[in-house]
């Protein structure tokens, strides 16, 4: 065999290796997996049916309590007639400051919101009294006055801590990790300063107007048992099924 042919023949064994290296189109990768945090928000797509409902009171509602503040002069001189707490109250029936939230049957996983839940101090009060929060979720603690308080929760499931705060604008940011219903948080500089705090595991919940009426939107369809917690009665519950699109209604009584 001449030169040239072997030449030739050796060219042509080379091209399908060509092709192979660099020729055609570049080979397909396969796409990455999901992130946590994209498979949590597919997980928690929202819902189209709302739950709206009156918790009542069944009873007589406890006298308020004036209580003294002369043991902080700058206390006193916000409310110089006296500081007016109620532990139970509501109006027209309904049954003010009451959880209510879906105690079973939300599936899938519900990311902790972004923006924090917020206690102020202010006022030598605790703003607002029933403080809710996701787990995880950030809670931002401030102070609104100028004088010394501190925030004091009292868990049984979730870690207990103490932060002090003597001046005017300081603020704190702590969290819970565990579900944890209606736990006290007290100042133990001002012990008229109380509130309650809840930890749910997911965002369908309401907390009660003066009238005692909720609404919790952007429930998926299903069945449900609702919950409603007070931080001073005994919980009550109900149940519910709730249609996509569907405004459920759902009405409880706690008994004083």
């Amino acid at each position: 065999m001449s030169m040239r042919n072997t030449l030739a023949l050796m060219a042509l064994g080379a091209l399908p290796l060509t092709t192979a290296c660099g020729g055609g189109e570049a080979p397909k990768q396969a796409a990455p997996p999901p992130t946590a945090a994209a498979a949590s928000a597919a997980t928690a797509a929202a819902g189209t049916a709302s739950l709206s409902g009156k918790i009542a009171f069944e009873g007589t509602m406890p006298a308020p309590e004036r209580v003294k503040l002369s043991a902080d002069a700058k206390c006193q001189a916000l409310h110089p007639n006296g500081l007016e707490r109620r532990a139970i109250e509501g109006k027209d029936g309904g049954l003010a400051n009451v959880l209510v939230y879906v105690k079973s049957g939300a599936s899938g996983t519900y990311p902790a919101p972004a923006d924090p839940a917020v206690l102020d101090q202010n006022g030598c009060t605790y703003v607002p009294s029933v403080v809710v929060m996701q787990v995880g979720q950030k809670l931002l603690i401030r102070n609104s006055d100028d004088t010394l308080h501190n925030v004091h929760p009292r868990p049984a499931i979730n870690e207990e801590f103490n932060i002090g705060q003597p001046r005017k604008g300081m603020e704190s940011t702590r969290s819970f990790e565990k579900p944890e219903i209606m736990f006290p948080v007290g100042c133990d500089v001002h012990p008229w300063m109380r509130a309650f705090m809840a930890v749910v595991p997911n965002p369908f919940y309401a907390v009660t107007g003066e009238d005692g009426t909720f609404t919790i939107k952007a429930l998926p369809a299903g069945d449900y048992e609702i919950e409603a917690a007070h931080g001073k009665l005994k919980t009550t519950s109900g149940k519910v099924t709730l249609k996509d699109g569907e405004a459920g209604q759902l009405n409880l009584t706690f008994k004083g």
